[in-house]
């Protein structure tokens, strides 16, 4: 049985899917998100830290007082089930297991594996004596079924034995690496790898760390990965997903009142149906005074192309008026492209907080280069708005005045890119991208602001510590303008009313689907941002229609 996003694979002469190296399938095959935002169940995936998952664990085990024998069984349950859809009738399946609990769980899958009637293969990286716990329970319990085993004792890399298989378990590491991979196992690594069959990796890639998606000298690539009881924070950071591959989450057991009373921070997936109650309903005595009037402030004349896109978007999401400011006092070019678009004209920064008045939500940045002098221009302007999104060319400024120790009456959201975001925090770029949620978290906290930390799987942090991650968008979308439009969606959200946190969650959101179905019409390599423009009516409809 195909998974989803199989039409971008190759099929090998057994039937079987290769992955092309390189490119992370689960970041824009499928435009159907919904198997990395809720577990099978519908319920919200949360994005757990490794610490914070042991806490889960113990909490489950010794408060709750359920054995860990019996989530190892349910996660060797949730296993056994997504290997066989994956694997033809009858194939070869080669379970690599690791000498703890991810060990563990690809020993009791094998046994369930074996008696579906697949040809099962164990390979065990430590000497069977040297298990401990559930782990040697389960090991026991496998010599009572056909299996082949095949213990490591340092001498191969076992590469015929990977390369015969028609799907590989990597059951070696988990989420319980805490050092990089030692040179024995790392060898192991490199040759699944360079066997070039599918891996399917159980809760975590091996070599991969948790909480970073560091890769911790080398690292599985899998081409699924089925997280157990709640995903892990490394699958949407650093190399997580290009390691990960399609991901899912598998309940196995674990008390859903664990993480309130771990202490559990609050990351989650954005779901669609929480995007579909938080678009604004179209009853049929509406009018556009019901949906806002959103005032964009354009920049340079060489520039205008990226207010004008952010003032279409804001149309296609729904916006009822937009208004675009313009320096100067040139006619703007767009007026016979898009007439729907109303037009003010300003010159100097003192002229522009009189624009705002009466609008409901303001975007201010994309375009604008930065005035001499102080920053009372932007002070006003946020004093006489209730909603904002500060982007681009408005971030420098803003920065200035947060520094100042001012703090605007608007509740506003700021957009920046990691580069953007490593000039706002002083920390390099590296290190912004190392540690997206916290960093993003942070400048929250210390600003009083909704932030958007952009690239592939988009954070958005409130300021009240909430923290949601984006699963939709692709590496097409890593073109000039992209921004402009998601700036514009969001303005758009919070001139009809949402509140910053979900006009943030819902604009990533609703922006990366179109961005995912304009990669789909037009290809990764030759769209640009008018193709995600053109996209947003689709993807709106998509969310907001049931079926």
């Amino acid at each position: 049985m195909e998974a989803a996003g199989m039409a971008a694979e190759e099929i090998d002469g057994r039937g079987c899917p290769v992955w092309r190296r390189g490119a992370p399938a689960s970041l824009y095959i499928s435009v159907d998100r919904d198997e990395y935002t809720c577990d099978a169940e519908g319920n919200a995936v949360y994005l757990v830290s490794n610490a914070e998952m042991r806490r889960l664990d113990r909490y489950t085990i010794e408060e709750v007082g359920i054995p860990a024998i019996v989530l190892m069984e349910n996660a060797a349950a949730g296993v056994a089930e997504w290997a066989a859809e994956l694997t033809p009738e009858g194939g070869r399946i080669v379970v690599a297991a690791g000498k703890g609990n991810n060990g563990g769980d690809g020993l009791a899958a094998a046994r369930r594996l074996s008696s579906r009637g697949f040809s099962v293969d164990v390979w065990l990286g430590t000497a069977p004596d040297r298990l401990t716990g559930e782990a040697a329970t389960q090991w026991g319990a496998l010599q009572h079924w056909p299996v082949r085993i095949h213990v490591d004792d340092g001498s191969s890399d076992w590469r015929e034995l990977w390369e015969g298989a028609d799907l590989i378990v990597d059951a070696l590491l988990g989420t319980g690496l805490s050092r990089p991979v030692d040179a024995r196992l790392g060898r192991v690594i490199d040759a699944i790898n360079a066997s070039n069959r599918p891996v399917l990796a159980v809760d975590l890639p091996s070599g991969l760390d948790g909480d970073t998606g560091r890769i911790m000298g080398t690292a599985i690539r899998a081409r699924w990965t089925l997280c157990l009881g709640w995903a892990k924070r490394g699958l949407v950071m650093g190399d997580g997903p290009r390691c990960a591959g399609t991901w899912r989450v598998w309940d196995i057991g674990l008390a859903p009142k664990g993480p309130e009373r771990v202490g559990a921070s609050r990351v989650r997936m954005i779901r669609k149906e929480e995007v579909r109650a938080w678009v604004p309903e179209r009853p049929y005595d509406a009018n556009k005074g019901h949906y806002g009037h959103l005032l964009v402030m354009a920049g340079h004349a060489r520039m205008w192309g990226a207010a004008l896109m952010s003032a279409v978007s804001a149309y296609r999401a729904g916006a009822g008026l937009v208004t675009v400011a313009v320096r100067g006092d040139a006619v703007p070019p767009w007026l016979g492209i898009h007439p729907e678009l109303m037009t003010a004209f300003w010159n100097l920064p003192e002229e522009a907080p009189a624009l705002v008045e009466g609008k409901q939500a303001l975007v201010v940045g994309p375009g604008l280069v930065r005035f001499d002098g102080d920053v009372s221009w932007l002070k006003a302007l946020l004093g006489k708005v209730r909603y904002a999104v500060v982007d681009a060319g408005a971030l420098e400024i803003w920065k200035e005045a947060i520094e100042s120790g001012w703090r605007p009456s608007a509740q506003v959201v700021v957009t920046p890119h990691p580069k953007e975001m490593a000039r706002l925090t002083g920390l390099d770029t590296a290190e912004v991208q190392a540690d997206r949620i916290e960093v993003a978290r942070r400048v929250a906290r210390s600003c009083g602001c909704t932030v958007v930390l952009k690239g592939a799987y988009t954070v958005v942090a409130g300021e009240d510590e909430g923290v949601w991650v984006n699963p939709t968008g692709n590496p097409g979308m890593a073109t000039g303008g992209t921004g402009d439009v998601l700036a514009g969606v969001i303005g758009s959200l919070l001139a009809q009313g949402l509140p910053p946190g979900q006009a943030a969650a819902a604009g990533v959101y609703l922006h990366g689907l179109a961005g995912d179905l304009a990669a789909q019409a037009e290809g990764l390599a030759s769209m640009v941002a008018t193709d995600v423009i053109a996209q947003l009516g689709p993807a709106i409809r998509q969310v907001v229609e049931r079926g």
